[in-house]
């Protein structure tokens, strides 16, 4: 059981040493191409022999190099198994692309003829892949293998922790000729004497107090290196501690572990920058690129869409006109009384807006725990927690159509052109009136969409409809708040002032009425 435990563990490391044997017989990538479409995805492959490969899902039909053989339907699973294969294709190359394209296979999930299809495509990348990439593969380096007493406990340890072994290949590579390789137990060069070739230490501490010729690696242990201790070549250290006393070290010292953080930094760079660049040739195809089918049509797409804004805007209109009418149907004194408030006295009302706002969710929030402290409260409480979110909403709807209502009416008043279908006499009208007042410029925004080149002024009136809204909730939210939703009228209306005008003019009336009987009296005395 020991000879197979060593036999096991010897392979395992010498496949790591000599890498050669096994990439001797991959042929080596050189480039790729990765198109990924509405009605494309293509994977292009060059080798390092000048031959080429093509697999594309193009209009319905499967191609390897041009030639088509089969056919497949939109959206499905033969489909969609090939679109994931390449969006993980698109961040890797040479050695580790390679791999993950030999290693791919047709998902469970295929049946029948894409089944077939999938098949045929595995087949193919793995017989590319799979060519020698030269005649004869490099020799590989001389091992020299030692194992300590309880190489047992190392076998489970690596197949445990297969990070072990990824570790011990990257603190491997670059390593070759002359290696002496010493696992779990400890090594010493001692003072004059003279070690040719590379030393690899797994699991073990190492002591240099003479000269290593070559590098010396070290994986999950110590190297220690006292005065008199010299080592030519390079240091690497993985999971390992170094102890500098006065010897010196002629090559580089490594840290694998650091080492693998960059890479793994520089390829998750490599990976959001190329799929930042997929993602824009996919905008820019979509919007109107060579390969886009509507790259014709784009102006034909400005007048859809202008289109469509319009009709939003017109089905707000409508909404909101819908609402109006209840309000005017079933509270009209409370409209009249939040539409005065908000007509005599917008700033103040829209500034008690903009503090109800900020304290909505506050006194929410403060009103759900005061009741849920009680027993009595819960109940309450349940109902306190959709029901003040409705409230809020209903109180900004009065307000914005209370506002609509007095734009309406200004827009009557002003003579301007188009407005004398404005009736004062009737409210309906008049919310109505002002609704489309408060959504013009969001109309005309939209009508400039039709239009091309006038982006800039598209987005200069989208940002006063936007304005325009915001003042206009709030300065109705405040005269809701005020008024307590048109239940305390802070100014009577226009009744008292209409009032208190006819007795004003019924006192001129009789004062004139006296002035003029004045004289006629003198001239009979006369």
């Amino acid at each position: 059981m020991s000879r197979f435990r060593n036999a096991l563990l010897g392979l395992v490391l010498t496949a790591l040493l000599v890498p050669g044997l096994v990439r001797g017989q991959e042929r080596t990538v050189v480039s790729k191409e990765v198109s990924v479409g509405r009605s494309e995805t293509a994977l292009r492959l060059e080798f390092s022999d000048g031959e080429e490969l093509e697999i594309a899902l193009r209009d319905g039909s499967v191609l390897i190099d041009g030639s088509e053989v089969g056919s497949y339907s939109a959206g499905d699973a033969l489909e969609a198994a090939w679109r994931s294969l390449l969006g993980g294709a698109v961040a890797l190359d040479d050695g580790p692309l390679s791999a993950m394209l030999r290693d791919w296979s047709p998902p469970q999930e295929l049946d029948g003829t894409d089944r077939e299809l999938a098949g045929r495509i595995d087949a193919t990348l793995e017989e590319a892949l799979s060519a020698r990439a030269a005649p004869d593969a490099p020799d590989a380096p001389s091992v020299s293998l030692s194992l300590g007493e309880s190489d047992g406990a190392l076998v489970r340890a690596l197949i445990g922790h297969l990070g072990r072994l990824t570790t011990l290949e990257e603190a491997l590579e670059g390593v070759d000729s002359k290696i002496q390789l010493h696992v779990d137990e400890d090594v010493t060069v001692g003072a004059g004497e003279t070690l040719d070739g590379n030393l690899v230490v797994v699991q073990g501490d190492v002591r240099v107090e003479g000269t290593v010729t070559g590098n010396v690696v070290v994986v999950d242990g110590s190297l220690e290196l006292p005065e008199g201790g010299r080592i030519l070549g390079d240091v690497r250290l993985a999971d390992a501690e170094l102890d500098r006393a006065g010897g010196t070290i002629e090559g580089e010292l490594i840290d694998v572990a650091e080492l693998s953080s960059n890479v793994e930094t520089d390829l998750r760079e490599r990976l959001r920058n190329e799929l930042r660049e997929e993602l824009r040739s996919e905008i820019r195809s979509s919007v109107g690129g060579r390969d886009s089918s509507w790259g014709l049509f784009s102006p034909v797409r400005g007048v859809f869409r202008g289109v469509a804004g319009l009709l939003e805007n017109i089905i707000a209109v409508v909404i909101l006109g819908l609402v109006g009418m209840g309000i005017v149907a079933f509270a009209p004194e409370n409209l009249e009384a939040v539409a005065e408030t908000a007509r005599r006295t917008p700033g103040r009302a829209a500034m008690v807006g903009l503090a109800g706002s900020f304290l909505l969710i506050p006194v929410w929030i403060l009103g759900a725990v005061a009741l849920a402290v009680s027993i009595v409260g819960i109940p309450v409480m349940i109902a306190w927690l959709p029901l003040f979110p409705l409230a809020a909403l209903a109180a900004a709807l009065l307000g914005y159509v209370s506002v609509a209502r007095n734009t309406g009416e200004w827009l009557a008043d002003s003579g301007y052109r188009y407005t004398d279908w404005i009736r004062k006499s009737n409210p309906v009208y008049t919310v109505v009136g002002g609704l489309v007042g408060l959504m013009a410029a969001f109309m005309l925004a939209n009508l400039l969409s039709i239009v091309p080149f006038f982006g800039f002024f598209r987005g200069l009136l989208n940002f006063v409809g936007v304005m325009l809204t915001i003042v206009a909730i709030q300065i109705g939210f405040g005269a809701v708040l005020l008024t307590r939703a048109g239940r305390r009228p802070e100014y009577r209306g226009n009744r008292d002032f209409d009032e208190a005008w006819a007795r004003a003019v019924d006192v001129d009336m009789d004062v004139d009425a006296d002035s003029a009987d004045a004289p006629s009296e003198a001239s009979t005395d006369a």
